[in-house]
């Protein structure tokens, strides 16, 4: 590592040697996770030579890996006040405390920060991107979409998944702000750049369920459901309304047995199966299915929950006695049952 002979010590001349120890040092220490050690070893060359600007950059990145914000900040803003500094340091004294801003939490002060840095070098893409980010994170969507829009013509990439995800939280702050139509609006406007995304497809289900479109709220969540089985146990109960608002409960009986024809251990769908069954008082069939749940799933709580609901509202004490001993063990060996010592 060569550097710029800038500046002396009380010698008057640089230990570029010194130096270049100090960073092996810290290196080294940096390797065995030992970052009081790295600090000691940077540390000590600047006190010798206060013109070592790649030790306090090197330092002040230092600090910020060790979480100590306020000091990282301090290195690179005295760094930025000098008057020596060349335009190459200034620059990487000036991308570091953006970034001490920006993991600090100071979220204004990480976008100047970033905006200088983006007018210093227009094309940045680590200013482009964290300026998007950070614009979302103030719910300054504009700015947001206007800096993400930029980091893809400056790099190229395909930034429509970027852009929907924006969209997304665009479209859960209008939400929350009770602006339900600006929110499906954006909710669009996610999809039309991801339509492969399964959470848009499930809120833009909710949305419309909100408002008594149930027709357009089940395809929704049909695509969310075909986009992501994991949201499976979310989705169900949710289709199954939406059927019955319809005034089609059966079909949503179908669509199940069709997902279970075509998928015979998808345990959600056979699981959602086994409650219609039981809420339409077909207790039998209900409890045939969640026995082929135990077959592929033996420890699921809401299936053995399920099974002792459905025993003691048919009356089979005997029957829904030992299904909540088997729940109990389920719970016992997931260890939900811990003893408490008594504190008293």
């Amino acid at each position: 590592m060569r550097f710029r002979r800038g500046g002396t010590g009380r010698s008057g001349k640089v230990d570029v040697a010194g130096v270049e120890r100090a960073f092996r040092l810290a290196l080294a220490a940096l390797l065995d996770d030992d970052l009081d050690r790295a600090e000691q070893a940077l540390a000590a060359v600047v006190q010798q030579d206060s013109t070592q600007v790649e030790i306090y950059l090197a330092l002040g990145q230092l600090y910020r890996r060790r979480g100590e914000i306020g000091r990282a900040i301090r290195v690179h803003q005295n760094l930025l006040l000098r008057s020596d500094l060349d335009s190459d340091p200034r620059e990487r004294a000036l991308r570091g405390l953006a970034r001490d801003f920006k993991k600090g939490g100071f979220l204004q002060r990480a976008i100047s920060a970033f905006e200088e840095l983006r007018d210093r070098r227009p094309r940045d893409p680590e200013a482009l991107a964290a300026l998007a980010r950070l614009r979302a994170d103030m719910r300054d969507f504009d700015g947001a979409f206007a800096a993400q829009r930029r980091l893809v013509r400056a790099t190229r990439q395909d930034g429509r998944e970027a852009e929907a995800r924006l969209f997304f939280e665009q479209s859960e702050a209008l939400a929350a702000e009770g602006k339900s139509d600006a929110a499906r609006r954006a909710l669009g406007k996610c999809l039309r750049c991801d339509p492969a995304m399964a959470v848009a497809w499930f809120r833009l289900g909710e949305l419309e369920a909100e408002r008594g479109k149930h027709k357009k709220a089940l395809a929704a969540w049909r695509k969310a459901l075909a986009g992501d089985r994991r949201s499976a146990a979310r989705i169900y109960p949710r289709l199954e309304t939406a059927w019955a608002a319809l005034g089609r409960a059966r079909e949503f009986e179908a669509q199940l047995r069709a997902e279970l024809a075509e998928r015979p251990d998808d345990v959600e769908a056979r699981l959602a199966l086994a409650r219609t069954l039981a809420a339409r008082g077909e207790a039998d069939a209900a409890l045939a299915e969640l026995e082929s749940v135990f077959e592929r799933a033996p420890d699921r709580l809401d299936a053995h929950a399920a099974r002792a609901r459905i025993l003691l509202g048919e009356g089979r004490d005997a029957e829904a006695t030992k299904a909540l001993a088997e729940l109990l063990d389920v719970l016992e060996r997931q260890g939900a049952l811990v003893a408490r010592e008594d504190l008293t």
